[in-house]
C-alpha cells in the first residue's frame, strides 16, 4: 500500500518538474517580448525624440587667455623668453534667483509600433531668473590679469573678455523636442533665440540669444565714452579686466541693477525629464496630467501631491545647485574645451557608450582647469525630474505571476490528491497531467492577451477560460457534481487570491507568506485524523 502512495507522489512530483522546465520556457519568452518592446522605444527615441535633460539656463562669455611668458634671470638678452600659447575659455554666469515651472500633458498613444507604444510628454517649461551685475563682476574679479612680483616672469599673464559674444545659453540635450524657438525676454524686452551657426560650446546642445548691447554696456562697465561709442558702431567690446578695474567699477550704482530674463520653452520629449538646477537659489514646480510618476534622480521633490488628474511636484536642493555651479563653470573653463558634458537622459539610452565609475569619479572634478583639459574628463551634472511610468507593465506583472505558478500547481495537484485519498476517488495520472497543462495554459494565454488588453482583463480572461474547462473536466473525474464544485470554487479561489497579492505592491511579499500558511493549515487541518499507513 505504500508503494502505491510513493509512486503517486512520484508522479505528482515529476509532473511539477516537468511543469517548471515549461515554466522557465515562458518566462524566457517574456524576457524576449519585453527586450522587443524596450527596442521598439529605443527606435522610436532615435528616430523622433529622445528623453530630455534641460540645465537652467546661464550666460556665457568666450575669453582668451595667453599665459605669462618664463625667462630666467640669469639669460642673456638674445635668448627668447619660453612662452605657452594662447587658449581659449568659457566663463560662466550664473542667475541668482530661478523660479522655473513645467506643464506637460502626457500621451501614450503618440508615438506607437504595432502593440508596442512609448510614453510621450509635451508642454512648456517656463524659466524666470534674475542676474544681479553686482555678484557676477565680484566672480570675474578673479579671471583679469594678475600681477606677479616673480623676478622669472617677463611678461605678465593676459586675459580678454569678449564682452561682444556673450550669449544667453539654453541647454536642452536633444533639440528635436522643441518645436518652435523659445521665446526669451530680456528686461521686458522680446529677444529672438536661435540655433548657434558655430558653436561657442562644442560639447553641448543648446540655444543662444545675443546679450542686447545697453545689458553688454552694463555688464563690460564700459567707463569711457570711446568704448560706447565703438559699442554703437561695432557692437564690439574686448576688454581686459584687471583687479584695480573691476575694483573701481563696484562701486558704480548701476552694478546693483537686476538683469530680468523670462523664457518659454517648448519641450517634447519621451518616457523621462529631468532638469539640472543651477545658480544661486533654484526652485522648480512641476504640473502633469499623469497619475502615476516616478521621481527620479538625485533628489526627491520637497513636495509633492498626486491625484486621478494628475500630480504636482516642487524641487529646492540648494547643495545639488551649487555643486552644478562648480561642475559646469569648471568644466566651461577648461582650455579650449577638452571637457565633455554628459546627459544623464543620453547615458539611458546608450549606457554601453560610457563607464558609470568614471563618471562618478568626474563629479569630484579637481580645480585646476589644466588638470581637466589634460585628463579629457567628462562631467556628469546632478538633475532631478520625473519618469513616466507605465501603469500596466505587462511583462513586470506576468513575471509576477509566474513566481506563483508552481504553488498553484501544487495546491491543485494536493486537492486533486486529498480527494483521492480522503474520499476514495480513483485517479489516474494522465488526468492529473491534463489538469496541470490546462494550469500550464493559463499562463501561455495570460501574456498574449495582456499586451492587447488591460493586465486584469487578460487575467480575468485566461484565469475563467481554465478554471472553466478544469470545473468542466473534475465533474468526469470525481463523478459527481458536488466534488467538481469544491475544486472548482477553490481554484477560482486561488486564482483571486495570486491577483490580490499582485495588485498589493507593497505587501505582496507579506501576503505571499500568510496565504502559504493558510493553505499549509488547511491540509494539516483536513489530514489530521487520516492515518496515512492505511492510504492505498
Amino acid at each position: 500500500m505504500q508503494k502505491t502512495l510513493l509512486t503517486k507522489l512520484s508522479i505528482i512530483i515529476g509532473l511539477c518538474i516537468v511543469f517548471s522546465i515549461g515554466l522557465t520556457m515562458i518566462s524566457d519568452i517574456i524576457y524576449e517580448r519585453q527586450y522587443y518592446a524596450e527596442s521598439v522605444i529605443k527606435e522610436i527615441t532615435q528616430q523622433h525624440v529622445n528623453p530630455q535633460e534641460v540645465i537652467n539656463p546661464f550666460i556665457a562669455i568666450p575669453m582668451t587667455v595667453t599665459p605669462a611668458c618664463q625667462s630666467n634671470a640669469s639669460d642673456t638678452p638674445n635668448i627668447k623668453s619660453k612662452c605657452e600659447p594662447s587658449y581659449s575659455k568659457i566663463e560662466t554666469i550664473f542667475a541668482s534667483q530661478t523660479q522655473a515651472a513645467q506643464d506637460l500633458k502626457v500621451n501614450t498613444d503618440t508615438y506607437k509600433r504595432g502593440i508596442y507604444s512609448a510614453t510621450s510628454y509635451d508642454g512648456q517649461l517656463t524659466f524666470d531668473q534674475s542676474y544681479t551685475f553686482a555678484e557676477t563682476l565680484e566672480n570675474l574679479d578673479q579671471i583679469g590679469n594678475t600681477i606677479d612680483n616673480d623676478t622669472d616672469k617677463t611678461q605678465l599673464a593676459k586675459t580678454i573678455t569678449h564682452w561682444n559674444k556673450a550669449k544667453l545659453i539654453i541647454p536642452v540635450s536633444d533639440l528635436r523636442g522643441v518645436a518652435t524657438l523659445p521665446t526669451v525676454t530680456i528686461n521686458q524686452k522680446s529677444i529672438a533665440a536661435n540655433y548657434p551657426q558655430i558653436p561657442m560650446i562644442e560639447n553641448l546642445t543648446y540655444v543662444e540669444v545675443d546679450i542686447p548691447k545697453d545689458v553688454l554696456e552694463q555688464l563690460s562697465n564700459l567707463t569711457s565714452q570711446q568704448n560706447e561709442d565703438s559699442l554703437a558702431t561695432t557692437g564690439s567690446i574686448d576688454t581686459a579686466l584687471n583687479k584695480s578695474e573691476v575694483s573701481s567699477q563696484l562701486s558704480s550704482p548701476k552694478d546693483n541693477q537686476a538683469l530680468h530674463i523670462v523664457i518659454d520653452l517648448p519641450l517634447a520629449g519621451i518616457s523621462n525629464v529631468t532638469t539640472v538646477p543651477t545658480g544661486q537659489n533654484f526652485t522648480l514646480s512641476m504640473h502633469s496630467d499623469w497619475q502615476t510618476p516616478n521621481f527620479i534622480g538625485k533628489a526627491l521633490p520637497n513636495t509633492k501631491s498626486i491625484t486621478a488628474a494628475g500630480f504636482n511636484a516642487s524641487w529646492q536642493n540648494q547643495y545639488l545647485t551649487v555643486a552644478n555651479n562648480q561642475y559646469l563653470s569648471q568644466c566651461l573653463s577648461a582650455p579650449n574645451q577638452q571637457c565633455t558634458i554628459i546627459s544623464e537622459s543620453t547615458l539611458n539610452i546608450d549606457s554601453h557608450s560610457y563607464n558609470p565609475d568614471s563618471l562618478e569619479a568626474s563629479r569630484g572634478l579637481t580645480t585646476d582647469s589644466a588638470a581637466v583639459a589634460g585628463s579629457n574628463q567628462s562631467v556628469l551634472l546632478n538633475s532631478f525630474g520625473v519618469s513616466f511610468a507605465s501603469p500596466n507593465d505587462v511583462y513586470l506583472q506576468t513575471e509576477r505571476a509566474m513566481k506563483y505558478a508552481l504553488l498553484l500547481m501544487l495546491v491543485s495537484f494536493g486537492t486533486f490528491f486529498l480527494f483521492e485519498v480522503l474520499k476514495s476517488s480513483r485517479i489516474h495520472p494522465i488526468q492529473y497531467l491534463l489538469v496541470g497543462c490546462a494550469l500550464f495554459v493559463f499562463y501561455v494565454l495570460l501574456l498574449p492577451l495582456a499586451e492587447q488588453i488591460a493586465f486584469w482583463q487578460a487575467y480575468m480572461v485566461a484565469a475563467s477560460a481554465c478554471v472553466g474547462l478544469i470545473g468542466w473536466y473534475s465533474y468526469y473525474v470525481f463523478g459527481g457534481l458536488k466534488r467538481a464544485v469544491i475544486f472548482t470554487t477553490t481554484l477560482a479561489g486561488l486564482y483571486a487570491a495570486f491577483f490580490g497579492i499582485l495588485s498589493t505592491e507593497d505587501l505582496n511579499l507579506l501576503l505571499g507568506a500568510i496565504f502559504c500558511f493558510v493553505i499549509l493549515a488547511c491540509v494539516m487541518v483536513m489530514t489530521r485524523k487520516l492515518d496515512w499507513y492505511k492510504v492505498t
